[in-house]
């Protein structure tokens, strides 16, 4: 490979001294033939050997000179791979580009995240390398961020294309391969059967006219990513597998039919094959989708537009922008009931916003100017501007995402094992196979021995002496290679460290990646740091509490404070819209209108005592009443359908209890 020469921009640097210390630095490692650092200009421009040393070393030997090489990472989706290998290509074909620093692609979520230098690629680059490799990366072009979709977007599309995609090739290959299970049937308890014709052909040629369809249809992508990975990557995946074991029964089988020596015929297999692969496919695609829900889930609780306030000619004017139009320094108008665009501080109002699902806290935290609030949080009753100091990916809920996305894709070393092992997997397979299938060829008779003589054991298709030896290797050779197909080596690993992350993401826990969620096994004490961590999340009502009159005890008809009850603070107006009971209208009883409110015997309570004077008065709480009885605290406790059992005796205190907290 030929000297390559890769421009790099340097941040730190304060004087000539530093690019010396630099040039000096990345001049020491191995297979690098020059380094010119312009501390002018801040960029350098190194020459190496591709071969003797790697970008990321380069990158490295800066950084441990005290200063950094400009970078950007990115994350695309990759369609296609069907394997651990499939993604092991995909890597080695970004390294090979010039300008990227590190590349990793997981085969679980379908991506790919790839650290370069911007000063020598571009993103443009890394989906030519992507292609390249025989796989199409999900692009994110500069015509295509005005359209209003995403990366994450597209990605989506394309994951929920490919299920589509996998179910009808399913569902296609299945309906063609019922019939072919009944021949199955018919070779194994009636093989006189399948010597007999069907409106005057064959049934070979009906099996046939069945599995030719479906080694078409459902085997091209296997044959077409067999050819690219033989061909254009000089590697072996799962594809390869699959497409030597399901063409080996369908050819040998149409050789048959034309006459070339054998006893039986292996449409079925050849069919069934694919059909079984391709709904393991569909199933691996669909768990896909449903693992990165918890992502989507996330991102969702995003606003979509925020209320932009400004002041123009001194008057001040409002308009709705997208959230991605926010930058910096913009005041937001956040009304009851909206979420907060961004993160940022509260410069005008009071309100509560309730902060549950970045804290776990049921209870809303009051909000008054000078107080930092949380973006995608819900903003309660009062009406807030808010001035954004965070926006976009600096904001704490895309931040959460970004952390779910790396736990996804940072591997966990069960998983670094499987990957280094799948390398010499396939090759391997492909070898044994051929191996054992020539000496079942060579020594039929010794082999049938040895096997029969084993406990439980028994030979396939009554083996060689029944097929005959090249037929009976043949059934050797598909079995060995087929059998390896699933790869569950390659694939159970990375499919479990991305739906264990998801669930835990579900659930409020973050893992930093796939190796936290190996040691916890090891776990066996956990420490919370606030109560409020161990709640359910939702207020409930626990107790009614009457309040001591405050007029002394004498009687004012048009005092809200008559019953006994204080008028609610906006902070108790608040959770008691969170309570069961506060929000018991919800669940099937009406709204009492606002003249319905004071119940009869209430009223009939009022109307005796503006009659007469001598009427008991209500006292201070736990004090006698007028009469000398001991008032009684009236008590209520929270029942699941939002009604309230009330200990109290009085009308007033039962009320209290059903609509008061």
């Amino acid at each position: 490979m030929s000297e390559r020469r890769v421009p790099l921009e340097v941040t730190g640097m304060s004087c000539a001294n530093c690019a010396a210390t630099i040039e000096e630095s990345v001049a020491s490692l191995d297979g690098v033939s020059s380094v010119d650092v312009n501390y002018a200009t801040d960029e350098g421009t190194v020459a190496y050997d591709p071969e003797a040393v790697t970008l990321a070393e380069i990158h490295k030997a800066v950084a441990d000179a005290g200063y950094e090489a400009a970078t950007e990472t990115v994350t695309v989706g990759i369609t296609g791979m069907s394997c651990a290998n499939c993604a092991e290509t995909n890597e080695a074909a970004l390294l090979e580009t010039q300008g990227v620093v590190d590349a990793d692609v997981n085969f679980a979520t379908d991506e790919a995240s790839v650290t370069y230098n911007p000063a020598a690629a571009s993103p443009a680059d890394i989906y030519d390398a992507i292609e390249r490799a025989g796989y199409t990366p999900v692009r994110e072009d500069e015509g295509q961020k005005g359209d209003g979709e995403s990366s994450g977007d597209r990605q989506a599309a394309a994951r929920n294309e490919e299920i589509r995609h996998q179910r009808k090739l399913t569902l296609f290959g299945a309906a063609l391969s019922v019939p072919l299970l009944g021949m199955l049937a018919g070779h194994l308890f009636a093989p006189a059967w399948m010597e007999t014709a069907f409106a005057g052909v064959p049934l070979g040629w009906v099996a046939f006219a069945l599995a030719t369809p479906v080694q078409v249809v459902l085997g091209r992508q296997y044959y077409e990513n067999s050819y690219k990975a033989l061909v254009r990557n000089r590697t072996a995946n799962m594809d390869v597998l699959i497409a030597l074991g399901s063409s080996t029964a369908y050819l040998y089988s149409v050789a048959r039919l034309l006459g070339f020596p054998g006893e039986g015929i292996y449409f079925d297999t050849a069919a069934l094959i694919l059909v079984f692969i391709t709904l393991g496919n569909y199933l691996e695609a669909r768990s896909k989708g449903q693992a990165s829900e918890a992502i989507r889930s996330l991102l969702e609780m995003e606003a979509e537009t925020a209320t932009l306030v400004e002041t123009e000619d001194g008057d001040t004017v409002e308009r709705e922008v997208a959230l991605e139009d926010v930058e910096v320094g913009d005041r937001l108008k956040v009304r009851p009931g909206e979420k907060v665009p961004t993160d940022g501080v509260v410069v005008e109002g009071e309100s509560a916003v309730d902060e549950s699902m970045v804290t776990g806290e049921s209870v809303p935290v009051g909000k008054g100017p000078d107080d930092e609030v949380i973006g995608s949080t819900v903003n309660q009753n009062g009406v807030l501007v808010v001035e954004a100091t965070k926006v976009g990916s600096e904001t704490a809920i895309q931040q959460i995402v970004q952390r779910v996305k790396d736990a996804q894709s940072r591997q966990p070393e069960i998983q670094n094992v499987a990957d280094r092992v799948s390398a010499y997997f396939v090759p391997a397979v492909i070898v044994n196979a051929l191996f054992w299938g020539s000496v079942w060829y060579a020594f039929p008779d010794v082999l049938a021995g040895l096997v029969s003589g084993l406990p439980l054991w028994g030979l396939a298709a009554g083996g060689p002496a029944t097929v005959g030896a090249f037929e009976f290797a043949v059934v050797v050779f598909a079995s060995a290679v087929l059998i390896a197909c699933p790869c569950a080596l390659g694939l159970a690993t990375p499919a479990a460290t991305m739906v264990g992350t998801a669930i835990g993401a579900r659930n409020g826990v973050l893992f930093e990646g796939g190796d936290i969620l190996e040691r916890v096994r090891d776990v066996d004490t956990v420490v919370f740091d606030k109560t409020g961590t161990l709640t359910r999340g939702e207020m409930e009502l626990t107790d009614v509490v009457a309040l001591p009159a405050t007029d002394g005890g004498r009687w004012r008809p048009r005092a809200r404070t008559d019953r006994g009850v204080r008028p609610r603070s906006r902070r108790e107006r608040r959770i008691g819209k969170r309570t069961p009971a506060g929000r018991g209208h919800r669940r099937g009883r009406p709204r009492p209108r606002h003249r319905r409110r004071e119940s009869d015997g209430v009223r009939e309570r009022a109307r005796s005592r503006r009659e007469s004077d001598d009427s008991p008065r209500p006292g201070p709480r736990g004090q006698p009443e007028a009469d000398g009885r001991q008032r009684r605290q009236p008590r209520a406790r929270s029942r699941r359908d939002g009604q309230a059992r009330t200990g109290g005796q009085d009308g007033d205190a039962r009320r209290t209890g059903g609509r008061r907290q």
